[in-house]
């Protein structure tokens, strides 16, 4: 049987592999859009697979939003 280990990246780390600033990773982590586990002290680690599908939901296309154009301004 294979052993499989995951490291745990701190938040700057994690940062850093999102290519993103720390408070933008801790506001997303409060808002449930990044999975983020603590340690027994509180501090927040990161595991690289759920980065990987963050990552990959920020690239999913928005739904289309109708656009429309000037009303039409009669007389």
């Amino acid at each position: 049987m294979e052993e499989v280990t995951s490291k745990l990246l701190n938040v700057s780390e994690a940062a850093t592999y999102l290519g993103v600033s720390s408070a933008s990773l801790r506001k997303w982590s409060d808002q449930r859009l990044v999975p983020v586990y603590r340690t027994p002290g509180g501090q927040r680690r990161y595991a690289a697979h759920d980065l990987d599908r963050f990552i990959e939901s920020m690239r999913q296309p928005a739904p289309a939003v109708p656009r429309y154009g000037r009303a039409a301004v009669g007389g």
